[in-house]
């Protein structure tokens, strides 16, 4: 295997940047391009979204309101309110030039990534192309969320972590964990499980202990401390008090009508099993009457200034108990419900990222070309936004490549990771854990404990999945080619 400890480590060479030139250039040209289809920056995502705080508070009250902010890590809202208080009339051009930079950011890490797995430069260039021009990529650019910036941060961390054990130099390693615990910061499917997961990792297998300690130390106490506040806050010690209502649409979603109101009527279930989940904070008032007023905006308003429910009010934290309990019992008492949501969350999984419909304003200015890409570079039949969770599994709207890259990333890395146990410690055989590691994290926590974008929560760890498929292409490339020698010799 090309990545056994008696390979030398080879650092990338002036002539590769030749390539990472092109990368570039095709991503500026791919840009103007969509600009020109139409494609325009949907910056104001934050008018609308649960995941954002309500507007006016993100301009007049943002520090508070983040501080008492339970359902969500802090680290979007803060970004988003810093952006729309610095530059009040053209905030959303910000955002743009912003998520553009990202873009060439994350070209630059998926092409570095390739050439610290020993591609030659071209193919390294010809991925991070494929990726970054991809209509999916574009959309995502183009959407204030924080899921491009996550997979930019990742792609990164990924350079950090090679580079850190190969140099050992401790300013890597710091840059390594403090992305990751942006991340942790940011969404909080990345729990502090895996942060401290990876930590351990690195601890077992790395040599250099104390740098690990010293890197780590920070980023893993402020995830750390922002868990306990809300523990101080809310009780829980959690990034997000929603847990127990994006369980319950994993299964208590699955129950009829008839026969959800037979078991609320007969005590198995709540009351709150009759609601649906994320609803008006007044439904759960009425459930729970004896709700504190803090005088705290967040927590006290019962809508937004752009008239939605006001996802963040105190009684969300107590709802959300009484919806986890339910979801548990139907897990226990009717786990065939739970699993056909898995199966669904699975199958929406891997469907392309652009199936979803919080991106169908641009993506019907390139509904052609995304079309014809999914079906070439996918394996998708038809395209399918996902409206409806519950709908019967179909084939045709599988992103068949997707599945066939997704099993030989995982197969392939843990055959190559457990031939090569003993040289963990390795740079590029590290790097392989680690992405595969993320990549196993995310795919078991998305989609045992939510769904309806399943796919969106996949796009996060794509970089990793094709840069492990064709790792493992070549390698099948380079034992075929070493047969048909020994053959002839």
């Amino acid at each position: 295997m090309i990545l056994e400890k008696k390979h030398k480590i080879r650092l990338p060479e002036r002539k590769s940047f030749i390539p990472l030139a092109g990368v570039l250039i095709f991503f500026i040209i791919s840009r103007i391009l969509y600009d020109r289809a139409g494609i325009q920056f949907q910056g104001d995502t934050y008018l609308y979204y649960w995941q954002f705080i309500d507007p006016v508070l993100l301009r007049t009250d943002l520090w508070r309101s983040v501080f008492y902010l339970h359902s969500q890590p802090p680290l979007m809202n803060l970004f988003t309110g810093i952006i729309i208080q610095a530059f009040p009339t053209n905030h959303e051009t910000v955002f743009h030039i912003l998520y553009f930079i990202t873009g060439l950011m994350l070209g630059i890490s998926i092409y570095y990534l390739g050439i610290f797995l020993r591609f030659p430069p071209w193919i390294s260039a010809v991925i991070s192309t494929w990726f970054i021009i991809s209509p999916g990529t574009a959309l995502y650019e183009h959407w204030l969320t924080y899921a491009y910036p996550l997979t930019c941060a990742l792609t990164l961390a990924g350079i950090c972590v090679y580079q850190f054990i190969h140099t050992k130099k401790n300013y890597w390693g710091v840059m390594f964990f403090t992305l990751l615990g942006g991340i942790a910061l940011t969404w909080s499917l990345f729990h502090l499980v895996w942060l401290i997961g990876i930590a351990v990792l690195l601890l077992v297998i790395f040599g250099e202990r104390k740098k690990v300690v010293f890197a780590a130390l920070v980023p893993v106490l402020l995830v750390t401390a922002w868990y306990a506040k809300n523990y101080f806050i809310a009780g829980e010690f959690t990034a997000s008090t929603w847990s127990g209502m994006n369980v319950s649409r994993i299964t208590i979603s699955r129950l009829s009508k008839i026969e959800r109101n037979h078991m609320i009527k007969s005590g198995q279930l709540s009351e709150f099993a009759g609601i649906v989940p994320f609803t008006w904070p007044v439904s759960y008032l009425t459930l729970l009457p004896d709700t504190q007023l803090t005088g705290i905006p967040i927590l006290d308003g019962l809508e937004t200034s752009s008239g939605n429910p006001n996802v963040h009010h105190l009684v969300y934290i107590e709802a959300s108990k009484y919806y986890l309990q339910d979801a548990l019992y139907i897990i226990r008492m009717k786990p065939e419900y739970y699993f056909r949501s898995v199966a669904q969350a699975f199958y929406i999984y891997f469907h392309p990222s652009s199936d979803t419909r919080l991106i169908q304003q641009n993506n019907v200015q390139v509904t052609k070309l995304d079309g014809w890409w999914k079906r070439f570079f996918s394996g998708q039949w038809k395209s399918d936004d996902n409206r409806q969770k519950n709908k019967s599994i179909s084939g045709e709207y599988i992103g068949w490549w997707i599945v066939l890259g997704f099993f030989i990333s995982i197969t392939g890395s843990t055959v190559l990771l457990w031939k090569n146990r003993r040289h963990l410690s390795e740079p590029a055989n590290f790097l392989i854990l680690f992405m595969v590691y993320n990549i196993l994290f995310l795919t078991l926590a998305g989609n045992f404990l939510e769904i309806g974008e399943n796919n969106r929560f996949r796009f996060t760890i794509d970089p990793f999945m094709l840069i492990l498929f064709i790792f493992y292409i070549i390698q099948a490339a380079e034992f075929v080619q070493k047969q048909r020698k020994n053959m002839i010799h």
